[in-house]
């Protein structure tokens, strides 16, 4: 962690008069389709991106130095996040004390960069301020840590605090835009559970949401088939109740109508740059109402970036990405580091993935530069990859074909498909078909940010919907599996192993030429085969095309395709990044050709994994040992038991889960891991009451029942020998699992000594 033992005084600013709207005013969001600010309408990834690392507000309570900002700049960035400590801004209502931040300001100025304040309202240290004294309260009935959302008082508060610090620093040189955040953290319903519940939010239901929608409790009832009175007999519906889902709608207007009021009051002090901040996953929708096209739609209006947080996941990343280019908002990405066993190869993986937001790329920012192993493991990945990043352009190639879900759930539709799988299965079908499909949400159909009707083809991930049927009813085709998009969407790339390896294109604007960054993303199991680039897969123009290492120009040692492309042997270790380039014209004359290029077949026909030597070498792995985590299901001590070392399972009490599971990822690269059908032996400790059930990864469900075993309850070591069929092992479980080995009784322990897996016929 950066470090200097400067200090300040303070002063104090008096009460600036407030530009926030009125609370009670409803907003509304532009349609996606109006034309786009100016400002986003091209690509950002040059000088004006957003290249950052996070920081605390300052060093342990002396403001960041002048060296401090120089030394971040060294390494290739232009900005600084700074978590602002609401309470150390304003400690009385009304009194600011901007001492430190000008302080800030200034050094930064002379380093040549700039700070980007990020305004918590709860959740950070120092936010909320002290004098806030209200609490959310979940639909369980518990405490939250963030005010209540409906407080007007205190949300015009909050209005306050972030328009007048942002009217204060707004002409410094040293400003560099604001991220703007509401609720806790960047979760916005996430209170220790959902919130929404305080008795503020509840009448602000009542005496505000329900008229302003429905106009007279005689159209409640006619739409919901109630009888109620009045609106005040509505019921604040918990997830579960009947009505859930009119208030579930209540829940996620609030994000879409205070996250509108709060930028337009900030927008009326400042033109510079804003940001949101998404933070969470596809899953969470329902919960935390972290809805993206709320977020689109309102930056799209108002110009801003949006900031997407857990952007290892390909999944949720080439969502963003698609959202971006549909509604013409830059994107930048941020990665929240995991252990540290996994945080190499998930940092190339973020790093990687930035392609996939072109040509809308608005850069990174790296959470959090704060002194742990984060900086030691992951800051340098970073660091050394700003270059290639910041090189990039172009656009991530489009293929005519839409991957579709149903995000109605999280407006509380309960006819709505599940979301809790969509992200991992996105992950899964990339991973396996690395090409330019689209995603597209109902949202962005409902916003008109995206047409179903331009799209050769439609596969649905979480079923059927209204947009669906009438695409397919105006003659659209409609898609039942992953396999049947290489009709429609050629492969860009074809690997020897989905999984180990990913490879994100950006594909020149004359489409003569694309950039290609590789990154063996798997912890675990290297990448050894070949790339096979497909110039039709890049949406590159027909002709003869080499692969070259992009930082030398030199071509690489490649067999010709009969397409124009080439296949190039590639050998890559854990976390390794490549960037190459697809440029125009056969090789060079001299230039190396393998005897043999391929990406089919080959890899060990038996892997397994023992209890004490967990280190991959087998071809398989258990996961989350020695994981601490609570709440998480698959956390796996290491015992001795009998004689023989083991891993247990943590029960519910200790993890505060209904389930309990020891999760295994397999070596991509094996046969293994291409089957459809394996032979499995578990070795176990067979106990009365405990059992297991192998639930693996297949096309159409990733948590398939497989056959459960329940020993004589001797109290001894046994082996079950298994069959499993119909598999795809695509690491579309937890922690990218391949299977795992759910226990019968979670509150009991269950004890696992090996693993192995075979092909049929071996």
């Amino acid at each position: 962690m950066l470090r200097t033992s400067k200090s300040s005084r303070r002063r104090t600013v008096p009460l600036l008069a407030a530009a926030a709207a009125v609370v009670a005013t409803a907003g509304t969001v532009v349609p996606a389709d109006a034309a786009p600010p100016a400002a986003a309408a091209t690509a950002q990834s040059g000088p004006s991106a957003l290249w950052a690392t996070q920081l605390q507000f300052d060093d342990h309570g002396t403001p960041w130095s002048t060296a401090q900002f120089e030394a971040v700049k060294a390494k290739g960035m232009n900005s600084v996040e700074i978590n602002m400590p609401w309470n150390q801004i304003e400690p009385a209502q009304g009194t600011y004390d901007f001492t430190e931040l000008d302080i800030e300001l200034a050094h930064a100025e002379a380093a040549g960069i700039r700070i980007v304040p990020i305004f918590w309202q709860a959740g950070w240290g120092g936010s909320p301020a002290s004098w806030i004294t209200s609490k959310e309260i979940t639909s369980s009935g518990g405490t939250g840590v963030a005010p209540a959302w409906w407080d007007t008082g205190e949300q015009q508060a909050y209005f306050d605090y972030v328009t007048t610090t942002v009217r204060h620093i707004t002409g410094n040189p040293g400003y560099g835009g604001s991220i703007l955040n509401y609720g806790r953290l960047d979760a916005q319903w996430s209170n220790n559970g959902n919130g929404g519940w305080a008795p503020a939010d509840v009448a602000y239901f009542h005496d505000h949401w329900l008229p302003h929608t429905y106009g007279t409790v005689v159209r409640f009832n006619a739409a919901n088939g109630t009888s109620y009175g009045s609106f005040a007999e509505v019921p604040a519906a918990t997830p579960g109740e009947p009505l859930s889902g009119v208030y579930q709608n209540f829940r996620q207007w609030s994000v879409q109508d205070t996250y509108d009021r709060l930028t337009a009051a900030v927008r009326k002090v400042s033109s510079g740059p804003l940001y949101y901040y998404f933070g969470g996953h596809i899953s969470n929708a329902p919960d935390i109402g972290n809805l993206p096209d709320i977020f689109f739609s309102l930056a799209r209006r108002y110009d801003l970036t949006v900031i997407e947080d857990a952007a290892q996941s390909p999944g949720l990343t080439l969502t963003f990405g698609s959202l971006a280019r549909g509604y013409h908002v830059r994107l930048a990405q941020e990665w929240t580091a995991p252990t540290e066993a996994e945080m190499p190869a998930q940092a190339v993986q973020w790093i990687s993935n930035y392609g996939m937001g072109f040509p809308y790329g608005g850069g990174e920012d790296f959470f959090i530069h704060d002194g742990t192993s984060k900086d030691v493991i992951a800051y340098p990945i970073y660091t050394d990859a700003l270059p290639t990043l910041q090189g990039l352009s172009g656009s991530y190639p489009q293929a005519p074909v839409a991957v579709y879900f149903d995000y109605s759930k999280a407006w509380g539709n309960a006819d709505g498909g599940s979301l809790n799988a969509v992200e991992n299965q996105l992950t899964a079908l990339w991973s396996r078909h690395q090409s330019g499909f689209a995603v597209v949400t109902s949202d962005e159909v409902k916003n008109h940010a995206a047409d179903l009707s331009k799209f050769r083809a439609v596969l649905p991930l979480n079923g059927t919907d209204a947009n669906v049927t009438a695409y397919q009813q105006a003659g659209g085709t409609v898609l039942s599996s992953g396999d049947q998009l290489t009709r429609y969407a050629p492969a860009y790339a074809e690997l020897s192993s989905a999984h180990a390896l990913q490879v994100v294109p950006t594909t020149a604007a004359d489409h003569r030429s694309a950039q290609l960054v590789l990154a063996e993303i798997n912890p675990y199991f290297p990448y050894d085969g070949a790339v096979v680039l497909r110039p039709g897969g890049l949406g590159l123009k027909a002709g003869r095309y080499h692969a070259v290492d992009a930082a030398t120009g030199k071509a690489l040692p490649q067999v010709p395709q009969s397409d124009g492309g080439a296949c190039v042997p590639l050998g890559l270790g854990t976390a390794e990044l490549r960037e190459w380039k697809l440029v125009p014209g056969p090789a060079p004359a001299g230039t190396p050709v393998p005897g043999s290029c391929s990406t089919t077949s080959g890899g060990a026909t038996t892997v397994g994994a023992t209890a004490g030597s967990n280190d991959g070498s087998s071809g398989a792995v258990f996961q989350n040992v020695g994981a601490t985590g609570q709440g998480a299901d698959g956390n796996l001590d290491t015992v001795t038991l009998d004689g023989r070392s083991a891993y247990e399972t943590w029960t519910t009490d200790r993890t505060g889960v209904g389930s309990a599971n020891a999760y295994l990822q397999l070596d991509p690269g094996s046969a293994v891991a291409r089957a459809a059908t394996v032979t499995v032996q578990v070795t176990y400790w067979s106990q009365a009451g405990q059992g297991f059930t192998v639930q693996y990864d297949t096309p159409t469900d990733a948590y398939h029942n497989g056959p459960t075993v329940t020993g004589d309850g001797t109290g001894s070591w046994q082996t079950a020998t298994l069959t499993l069929t119909g598999a795809q092992f695509d690491e579309a479980q937890n922690l990218q699992a391949d299977l795992r080995l759910a226990a019968t009784d979670p509150a009991k322990p269950l004890y696992i000594h090996s693993v192995s897996l075979t092909t049929a016929g071996n």
